[in-house]
Order: structure tokens, then C-alpha cells, then sequence
């Protein structure tokens, strides 16, 4: 898998991807492009080579799977349809209809799909990944119930990874953006947050913590590198043993599996 991930990764200017086991944790592949020959600095770096390192507007040096934040975009939207179905305050036949936009005040948030959708549910919201859907299901539910069901997936948190310089990624609530801008937190932010934009950034890796956790049954997950301890000649296998449960029912996490499956499996998916 390391390999396979590399070599897809080779054509990109700047990437980074992760995968893990969704029950133990265990990475399998963890990869950063552009990266650096480690040896180059053993063997002593000119002072060419080194500026051309720090200056790489690609940041070879940054470790993107790990310490890269981003916006997560539409894959936040899983966190969502989980906190609307744990919630109770969103069933998943009930429908809003998507013309391309909805309008909060004199601003208007547009949808990816120019003129709509139509009618969506959950179902149909998360196999066409619809923003006006999610939209209405994150103003329904205020930014800090998206913010505490994100962060009982992992995101927001170091994930514990055996590695140095992991940053926390940003969940954002009402009482943080008082604390660090001084400024109150407007309904509008609560929609783009609800499709991963605005002030929500996550790194790659936490983005398969996350993934692990829905799609093991909602169990708690810790990615670690290291696989085995060798010691007088002896390998020991490391045990992981599962993880305690996130306390999200079976039937929300099906929900959302069976629908994220068509994203992939229908013709209808995105």
C-alpha cells in the first residue's frame, strides 16, 4: 500500500495520504509528496540544496498527512447527517429542496450543482454530496452539536499517532471564535461549516481516524506506526485491543455507511 500510494502520488505537486486499519489502527501507508532525502543531511546539505528546500512553495520539509491542515470539504459532511441522526432533530426521509442556492439574509450560499438538486433526504443529500441540503441539516442543528459529534470522531484532537509534529486540525464552536476573534458567531458560518468550509480544518490522517470509526461500528481508533517490537532476537507483535465504543448507535453508523456506499456504487453517486 505504501508503495501503491507513492507511486500515485508521484505526478502530484503537493499531496498526502493515509490509510489505516479501521479496527487495530495500524497505519499501512502514510505518504507526503514532495518529500526530501533525509541522507542529504547526513552527508552535509550545500547551501544551494537547502534553499531550495525552505523555499519550495510545496513545503517538502512539512509532513502534509499529518501536519497539513486543510478544509475537509464535503467528507465532513458524514459528521453532519451523524450528528442531525443522533441529534433526533433531523429524520432521514425528511426533505429540503435544492434550486442551486439558499438564501440566510441578503446573502446567498450556493450549491455545487448550479441549478439544484430538488428534493433531497439524507440519503440522496449524501450520494449527490448536495450543500444546500446540508446547509438546512447544519442550520437546524447550530454549530456545536456538528462540533461535539466531530470531535467524538476525531477530529480537532491530535489523533495520538506515534510520530512528532501532529497538529490538532480546528473544530470550531461558538464559545472559541468569542474567545479568539472577540467576535460573535454568525449563522452564516454555521452553513458553510456544515459542508467543511470556514474555519473547520482537518489533517488527512484524521480525516481516516474518522473514516475508520464509521466504518468499524463506531469504535474508538488510535493510529500508531509501530507494528512489532524486536528484542533479543524475538519479534513481539503489538496487541491492540478494540477500542472502547464513541457511543454512536448502529443504526445512524449504517445509515451512513449504506449511503456512503452509493456515493461509490450508483450512478447516481458523486
Amino acid at each position: 500500500l505504501q508503495r501503491f500510494a507513492v507511486k500515485r502520488l508521484a505526478k502530484e505537486k503537493s499531496a498526502a495520504a493515509a490509510v489505516v486499519d479501521i479496527h487495530s489502527g495500524a497505519v499501512l501507508a502514510l505518504v507526503s509528496t514532495p518529500g526530501f532525502d533525509p541522507n542529504a543531511f547526513n552527508l552535509g546539505l550545500s547551501a544551494e540544496d537547502w534553499r531550495k528546500i525552505i523555499s519550495n512553495p510545496y513545503a517538502p520539509l512539512t509532513n502534509k498527512a499529518i501536519s497539513g491542515q486543510y478544509a475537509p470539504g464535503s467528507t465532513f459532511k458524514l459528521v453532519v447527517a451523524l450528528a442531525a441522526l443522533e441529534s433526533g432533530l433531523i429524520k432521514p426521509d425528511q426533505k429540503f429542496f435544492c434550486r442551486g442556492w439558499l438564501e440566510l439574509g441578503n446573502a446567498r450560499f450556493h450549491c455545487w450543482k448550479k441549478h439544484g438538486h430538488g428534493g433531497m433526504n439524507m440519503h440522496s443529500g449524501i450520494q449527490q454530496s448536495c450543500d444546500v441540503y446540508f446547509y438546512e441539516v447544519a442550520r437546524k442543528l447550530g454549530i456545536d452539536r456538528i462540533a461535539k459529534m466531530a470531535k467524538r470522531l476525531g477530529l480537532g484532537l491530535a489523533t495520538g499517532i506515534d510520530l512528532t509534529g501532529e497538529k490538532n486540525g480546528l473544530i470550531p464552536t461558538r464559545a472559541w471564535k468569542k474567545a479568539a476573534t472577540g467576535v460573535a458567531w454568525q449563522k452564516g458560518e454555521t452553513l458553510v461549516a456544515g459542508i467543511g468550509q470556514g474555519f473547520v480544518l482537518t489533517t488527512p490522517l484524521q480525516l481516516a481516524v474518522m473514516t475508520a470509526r464509521i466504518a468499524n461500528g463506531g469504535r474508538e481508533v488510535t493510529p500508531h506506526m509501530v507494528q512489532a517490537v524486536q528484542s533479543g532476537g524475538e519479534t513481539t507483535p503489538i496487541e491492540t485491543p478494540e477500542g472502547p465504543s464513541l457511543g454512536i448507535s448502529e443504526q445512524s453508523l449504517k445509515f451512513v455507511r449504506d449511503a456512503m456506499n452509493t456515493v461509490s456504487n450508483s450512478h447516481r453517486g458523486t
